[in-house]
């Protein structure tokens, strides 16, 4: 069970730094970040309080980049 932790904490590491990414679409990271945590928490991979962290970061994350905090896209979607 510690391997697939280890393996969802960097799954959902790595949707935090694509949420950041600006040639990435801010809606598909979100969207597919999101059933990550929710095939996680159902497996049991990752716990409550996890889940929330991960949330709360990726919600921040959202929010700074639709407010153009983080850079101008390079493209739009």
């Amino acid at each position: 069970m510690i391997a697939q932790h280890d393996i969802a904490q960097g799954m959902l590491e790595s949707y935090l730094e694509r949420m950041q990414d600006l040639q990435c679409s801010d809606i598909a990271v979100n969207a597919s970040a999101t059933t990550a945590v929710l095939i996680f928490r159902a497996l049991g991979v990752i716990s409550a309080e996890e889940d929330a962290d991960f949330t709360e970061q990726l919600r921040s994350l959202h929010e700074r980049r639709r407010a153009g905090e983080l850079g101008s896209p390079t493209h739009e979607w």
